[in-house]
């Protein structure tokens, strides 16, 4: 999405754990914090809701000039497993790449409160109704490793039956806390 509000807000980018300012330039990613510029009573706030972006400000193909942003996740929705932070927008990225093998519907379990993940990062993954047992294994094979080449992870997958996991009209939560059963 283009930024084109140069006059109203002043956008910068901040690590999501340190809050330290980060280097504005293209592909940075970080914690979305903005100052209104043109709000009574407001002037000079510097505020954060929590989005996590990555900036682009390079040309654009469609010609318009100024910086671009694409939302990444939430930093209430950061993981961190071995050291690699992760959000779960990405994971669905991944999983999504394998429809139609899988119906692109997961969770992230997590046995413990975020953000820090014991190894493995558990997920569940709703396969295609047709998959054999030998095709069930390659395509397990084929997603830990693009998880491993693109996230830097090697989840561990237990496989669910199509449409048994919950669907939502609203904001499908990714994430199931087994810890606060």
């Amino acid at each position: 999405m283009h930024w084109l509000v140069d006059d109203l807000a002043m956008m910068e980018l901040a690590d999501p754990e340190t809050h330290e300012p980060l280097a504005f330039e293209d592909g940075a990613e970080g914690l979305a914090v903005y100052t209104p510029l043109d709000a009574p009573g407001l002037l000079g706030i510097r505020q954060s809701n929590g989005d996590l972006m990555r900036v682009r400000t390079g040309p654009c193909t469609c010609g318009k000039t100024g910086w671009r942003y694409e939302f990444i996740g939430r930093s209430d929705d950061m993981l961190k497993v071995k050291g690699v932070m992760l959000y779960p927008l990405a994971v669905e990225k991944v999983i999504q790449s394998f429809v139609p093998r899988v119906t692109g519907q997961f969770r992230i379990v997590l046995s413990e409160p975020p953000p820090r993940v014991v190894p493995p990062l558990k997920l569940r993954v709703e396969r295609a109704a047709e998959l054999s047992v030998t095709q069930l294994r390659q395509l397990e094979g084929d997603i830990v490793e693009e998880m491993h080449r693109t996230l830097k992870i090697r989840p561990a997958i237990d496989w669910v039956e199509p449409h048994s996991l919950a669907r939502s009209t609203t904001k499908t939560q990714l994430i199931e806390k087994e810890y606060l059963r």
